[in-house]
């Protein structure tokens, strides 16, 4: 795989001082979740977390990547939630923006896009989660060219970023502006929302939603894969 300098220089900064993300950096969809589900014993889990960097400094210099494709079998972490966890709603995502059907227990979202997370502290709930970093990661992202440059970008992190009348951190951090109620609000219920951003020349999309995980609207995803879909078409095909 051919990495980009802006990505080199973003896993060379990241060494032993921020996690990087997993999936293809070279994709044209960013997901960005509040932070990674890793319980406080669970060992293996913080091993990968807190070698994440390293180890995409050895994939840039051995030539090679993370693996992109894999099923989920019985002896798999995600097995016992999947259809309501994280992964396998990104997974559906992915799938509707590529107008592909779902496989069930499998996982190749990540041959397409890359997931890292605002919140830089692994937790297994949000509610104990240490929140205290988000301000800095926040500015490490709006600092990142390799971070500003995917063509689209979804915030699947609900409050942990906000855009309101008096906070537009969405609109500092990624060089947008909100579409609108009228283009822009997509609500299917209270707990189901998205809304979109562009750049002044319409070739970025940022949405802003919430965590995808447990009930998320499969009406939502559909519709959320859509709009993406629309975009990259519009602009890199």
């Amino acid at each position: 795989m051919n990495y980009s300098q802006d990505f080199k220089d973003f896993v060379e900064n990241g060494i032993n001082n921020f996690f990087i993300g997993t999936g293809n950096p070279n994709g044209n969809i960013l997901i960005i979740g509040k932070e990674s589900a890793i319980a406080s014993d669970d060992i293996e889990g913080k091993k990968w977390y807190d070698s994440n960097a390293t180890d995409w400094n050895q994939h840039i210099q051995n030539n090679t990547c993370e693996t992109l494709e894999y099923n989920v079998d019985e002896n798999h972490s995600l097995r016992k939630t999947w259809g309501k966890n994280t992964w396998s709603k990104y997974q559906k995502l992915v799938d509707n923006v590529l107008e592909k059907e779902t496989e069930k227990f499998k996982v190749d979202f990540l041959k397409n896009a890359f997931a890292t997370e605002i919140n830089d502290s692994p937790n297994l709930n949000t509610i104990n989660a240490d929140k205290s970093s988000l301000s800095e990661r926040k500015e490490l992202f709006k600092n990142s060219i390799f971070i500003n440059n995917f063509p689209v970008v979804i915030l699947a992190c609900s409050d942990y970023i906000k855009n309101n009348q008096d906070i537009r951190e969405i609109d500092e951090i990624f060089g947008v502006t909100y579409d609108g109620d009228d283009s822009g609000r997509y609500v299917y219920s209270t707990g189901n929302w998205f809304f979109t951003h562009h750049n002044k020349k319409r070739t970025k999309l940022v949405i802003h939603t919430r965590q995808l995980s447990m009930n998320v609207s499969n009406k939502m995803l559909e519709n959320m894969g859509k709009v993406i879909r629309n975009h990259i078409k519009e602009n890199l095909e």
